[in-house]
């Protein structure tokens, strides 16, 4: 049977969520993080760290046309195929793996699934209860929301509808795009 008592549980492995259990740890504390998608969240693999290795390539080739015996030397577009497949490699395909054996090698315990606050310090996922002797810690972050203008949705579709555009994960370049702001 799996260890069920810890002394802090955390719900939650995006960035933050992953670091309160690598401090927790560090602190001499059994710890378990909940996750119900990819160890590291949002940040890196729909949000963050995709976007900014979409965009290097762009600034990379802008700041080299912008450099004598560079620009030169500059000949082609971005090849968007390329950046695409960089951006892949760099979220591991949005496999996790790296990730989940850094908590194996730290010593963060892992269930996947949704959890559920059942009582105090209590954390339910699937049939089985998970309790916390000193602290749950809830770091799910958070999820996108279109706003809302005429002929648009009354509701937000959650991130799993949003993501293919919002969230950069296409698996090519889109033909247009519409960038709202405020």
């Amino acid at each position: 049977m799996a260890e069920t008592e810890y002394d802090v549980i955390v719900i939650g492995a995006g960035a933050v969520g992953e670091n309160v259990a690598d401090r927790t740890v560090q602190g001499g504390l059994s710890t378990l993080i909940i996750e119900s998608e990819l160890v590291g969240g949002e940040c890196s693999y729909w949000a963050c760290m995709p976007s900014k290795v979409l965009l290097r390539s762009g600034i990379a080739l802008r700041a080299a046309q912008n450099v004598a015996g560079a620009k030169e030397a500059i000949t082609g577009d971005l090849d968007v195929a390329a950046v695409l497949k960089r951006r892949d490699e760099f979220t591991h395909d949005w496999d996790d793996k790296s990730q989940v054996d850094w908590l194996d090698g730290a010593g963060i315990g892992l269930v996947r699934g949704h959890a559920r606050l059942s009582g105090v310090r209590k954390v339910t996922v699937g049939d089985t209860v998970y309790t916390a002797r000193h602290a749950v810690v809830v770091s799910t972050g958070s999820s996108a929301l279109l706003p809302t203008f005429p002929g648009s949705p009354t509701r937000s579709p959650g991130p799993a509808a949003t993501r293919p555009a919002q969230r950069l994960s296409r698996p090519a370049s889109p033909s247009s795009v519409v960038v709202l702001s405020p």
